[in-house]
């Protein structure tokens, strides 16, 4: 089995005009088509057995993609594809948004940024996402990792700010995207620290990166706190596969994880994990 718990829905228009200037001046996106339509991520997926996929909403950088559009896909797909929504916690209606998602549209998780959106994980408009979450078993996966837009704050990036939320919300699943990059280390004893946190590999294109991280949870044995992800249309399933298994071929053989464990990730049965069975 493979599940790619992090896939983005995504028209043009739906990413804001300032993600979109600073993504397509970034040397790594050169050719990355960011028009993802339903048709488009349909056949991207045909490599997994199950997907996860979102938009994401910011009421600050002027990017939304429908909770509606992603739940109108998800139901298309339903053997496939699992929907999450996107809630910024600065929208007035974040808490009936949820809801409504819920039981109208049959979402199963929320995708939150406190870059994207402005926010510290810890505030008050953020614990209300998280404790209404938490009330009604949703998973969220966040973006705990640097970006490269000069309007976003860095300093809410850090997936150590996590440890805080999941002492607050124990029973909170929480998938910190990107495997906390360049912050692996902090991802790694958040996610050792904590049974309800987990991070995921996207995109899997910083290759040292991902070799150091990768290595670091190894040693510290919480591996199978990573679940696949490819950051779609970022990666591919097949990008994604190779790039972790090459990975492990560019540092010290000392510092290389077992080829197993590796392959235990790629097919690691992640909705298991997050209650999403």
């Amino acid at each position: 089995m493979i599940v790619d718990v992090h896939t983005h829905l995504t028209p043009l228009e739906g990413w804001g005009p300032t993600f979109l200037d600073r993504v397509r001046s970034q040397p790594h996106a050169v050719g990355i088509d960011l028009d993802v339509t339903p048709e488009r991520h349909w056949a991207a997926m045909e490599e997994v057995d199950r997907a996860i996929v979102f938009g994401i909403n910011s009421l600050v950088l002027e990017m939304h993609t429908s909770n509606d559009s992603i739940a109108e896909y998800a139901s298309a797909h339903s053997e496939k594809i699992i929907g999450f929504m996107s809630i910024d916690p600065h929208q007035e209606d974040a808490i009936e948004e949820i809801d409504r998602c819920v039981r109208q549209l049959g979402l199963r998780g929320i995708k939150m940024s406190p870059v994207y959106q402005h926010y510290h994980p810890c505030d008050e408009k953020a614990e209300r996402v998280h404790r209404h979450a938490e009330k009604l078993g949703l998973p969220i996966l966040t973006h705990a990792a640097f970006h490269s837009m000069y309007q976003t704050p860095m300093k809410w990036a850090n997936p150590i700010l996590y440890d805080d939320v999941a002492q607050q919300f124990p029973n909170l699943r929480i998938i910190l995207a990107h495997i906390g990059l360049p912050w692996y280390s902090d991802a790694m004893v958040v996610a050792r620290k904590h049974p309800n946190v987990f991070a995921d590999v996207s995109p899997v294109f910083h290759l040292r990166w991902i070799n150091r991280a990768l290595d670091l949870f190894h040693e510290f044995s919480v591996i199978h706190k990573l679940l696949f992800g490819t950051d779609f249309p970022f990666t591919t399933t097949d990008q994604a596969i190779q790039n972790l298994r090459k990975a492990q071929q560019i540092g010290p053989k000392e510092a290389r994880v077992p080829e197993e464990e590796i392959e235990a990730l790629i097919h690691r049965d992640s909705l298991k994990l997050l209650g999403l069975d």
